[in-house]
């Protein structure tokens, strides 16, 4: 494991001090919730008989187990390798809008003692050395992050490590999903035969009881590869406050295929959670899966409700049995489409009015631009601890400033790319990704929000930025309402800031984390500094050092020029110390695979 600290100014930092600063902090409190549609209230269904206790697993163990010689058996990439999945978007024609000119920024924050970082998992980590060797090479590095309790677990793709808050690996080697969930490998490197092929990790630590969840999905198949028409959610439950001992496990069965819509066998797609005192909450978009095992066909968001008691207390063997679902239809408002549930940071006390009660935001992409963000509650969570569960669940729409699907590919600067020049291919563009909700937390009253978006920059070319918006929303005789606490753009000329995450401690302080690319850039980890509704200029956290030289982008892989980026971010706040904590994807001069040279970079801050 290649594990580096960054504490002193980077040379590459002084290339940025000629640009723009292009920041648009807007402070509206006066923006009310805005109906675009007649007020709906959903009710859930009992999904208590799809869920299964699985083993209980011991990641140390589990990490000092020798696995013996790997194999060469198998192909190197997956045959459905979790394809970039979008909403049914309708071409409304509008275009990115001019970011408003600004002053010229300051130089950016030099580096001190106040972050600093280190080197977590990289694609030669997941691919090797994880579940030894029986995995395949994957793209993008999907980010998962939980800390406390003086140490951060990192979840990517399809392996997880643990480290210190200095950076040390606190196991013998990284552990595959797999192998964290009971399942078999997903590719057996000695004999060709296919397992599970488990990935879009998320991770959590809840300071309240004290443990530590993992979460991702799969879609079955048989032994020798054919994909079904079947697809599981996985949950490990830690049964202590140590992220390296034990966990139980559970296996949610997310299929489907007798569901009311007539839709069919679906994929739980991008699920990500969150928690408040009673309940754990995962959102994911489900995708029908055709008659030959591919996907297609977006139906609808998902809301699953679990008691966090009844996950806590099992002690593995026995699975949860109060679990409530909610099916939601795309509808011709849009907003139904990764509802992100929003993260309640240490020192905080969960909302416990109207019977507990959870936030989640998302934004609307029908179309090529939205003027509205949609607030979410799910209200009665304290029901989870009952026999029978009885959650509400209502949304409003708050208007908003534009935001633009980035609908373009992401440059980045030209230098050592020997997978595609073995190839004769050029470089590289990233995936921009789209205009969704990227992260969200609930903090001090106000529901915060990221998102990727795409503007105009002062020489009229498109760039990405980040938009954020925090709302206040209240729940008054069970009617929910939310008003626009602030907003803003973060943006500079000549930069694509990809894949925001936020993290907001109980202080008020934050910081907005993302990757940053750029034709004289390589791909890099970056964030602003966030105090009240201040933002910083822009830190350069970790700069990259090569461009991106994965797989997924060129043609004899499948590809069309533009590489998968990862698919999202992360960022949480340590119950220790209030500091913050971010990882992102970016590209070292370290040793890589043939196929990809991603690197993920977990940065500290103290506000």
């Amino acid at each position: 494991m290649n594990t580096q600290f960054s504490t002193t100014p980077l040379p590459s930092l002084r290339r940025f001090a000629g640009f723009f600063l292009l920041i648009l902090p807007i402070c509206l409190a006066l923006g009310q919730s805005t109906p675009v549609a007649p007020p709906v209230v959903y009710t859930g269904t009992d999904f208590s008989a799809n869920v299964t206790a699985g083993p209980v697993v011991n990641v140390k163990q589990l990490a000092s187990k020798s696995p013996g010689p790997a194999g060469s058996a198998g192909g190197e990439t997956h045959f459905n390798r979790f394809p970039k999945l979008l909403p049914p978007m309708q071409d409304t024609g509008e275009t990115a809008p001019q970011l408003p000119a600004t002053a010229l920024a300051r130089l950016p924050e030099i580096p001190d003692s106040s972050f600093r970082g280190f080197i977590g998992l990289t694609h030669l980590d997941q691919r090797l050395y994880a579940g030894g060797g029986n995995q395949f090479s994957t793209e993008p590095p999907d980010q998962g992050l939980a800390v406390g309790n003086g140490f951060v677990l990192e979840g990517v793709n399809a392996a997880i490590n643990v480290y210190d808050t200095n950076g040390i690996v606190q196991l013998p080697r990284p552990v595959s999903l797999d192998e964290l969930f009971g399942l078999p490998p997903a590719i057996n490197r000695t004999t060709g035969e296919f397992g599970v092929f488990a990935g879009d990790v998320s991770c959590l630590f809840d300071p309240e009881t004290q443990r530590w969840f993992v979460m991702a999905w799969a879609q079955l198949n048989t032994r020798t590869g054919t994909p079904l028409r079947q697809s599981r959610l996985y949950l490990a439950v830690s049964q202590t406050d140590d992220p390296r001992g034990a966990y139980a496990t559970y296996t949610f069965n997310t299929t489907g295929a007798n569901a009311p819509d007539g839709n069919g066998p679906r994929i739980p797609d991008f699920p990500h959670f969150a928690v408040d005192r009673y309940g754990l909450f995962v959102n994911w978009q489900e995708f029908r899966i055709n008659p030959d095992g591919s996907f297609d066909g977006y139906i609808g968001t998902a809301i699953l409700a679990v008691s966090k008691t009844a996950l806590i207390n099992g002690g593995g063997g026995r699975p949860p049995r109060r679990l409530e679902l909610f099916r939601i239809p795309f509808s011709d408002t849009g907003f139904a489409f990764r509802v992100w549930p929003a993260y309640i940071p240490p020192g905080q006390t969960p909302v416990l009015s109207n019977g507990g009660t959870e936030y989640f935001a998302s934004s609307n992409v029908s179309g090529n631009s939205g003027h509205h963000i949609a607030v979410w509650a799910l209200t009665n969570t304290s029901s989870l601890d009952t026999p029978s569960p009885n959650l509400q669940l209502s949304t409003t729409a708050v208007s908003t400033q534009q935001y633009v699907f980035p609908n373009f590919g992401v440059p980045q600067k030209n230098g050592f790319h020997p997978l595609g020049a073995s190839l004769g291919e050029p470089v590289e563009q990233l995936d921009a990704g789209n205009d969704t909700i990227s992260s969200a937390e609930y903090v001090n009253g106000n529901l915060w929000a990221t998102l990727s978006s795409a503007m105009r920059d002062d020489s009229g070319n498109n760039i990405e930025v980040v938009e954020y918006f925090a709302f206040t929303p209240q729940i008054a005789n069970g009617n929910l309402t939310a008003t626009l606490f602030t907003q803003g753009v973060i943006g500079r000329s000549g930069l694509f800031l990809m894949y925001p995450a936020i993290a907001i401690n109980t202080n008020g302080n934050g910081a907005i984390e993302f990757s940053l690319s750029g034709r004289d850039n390589f791909p890099s980890s970056g964030f602003v500094s966030l105090t009240g509704t201040t933002v910083s200029s822009i830190n350069i956290a970790r700069a990259g050092n090569l461009p991106e030289d994965g797989f997924t982008g060129y043609p004899e892989f499948g590809g069309n020029g533009i590489a998968r980026w990862g698919d999202y971010s992360a960022a949480a706040v340590d119950n220790v110390d209030n500091a913050l904590w971010m990882a992102t994807e970016f590209i070292p001069d370290l040793n890589r695979t043939v196929n990809a040279n991603w690197a993920t970079y977990i940065t500290r801050f103290q506000p």
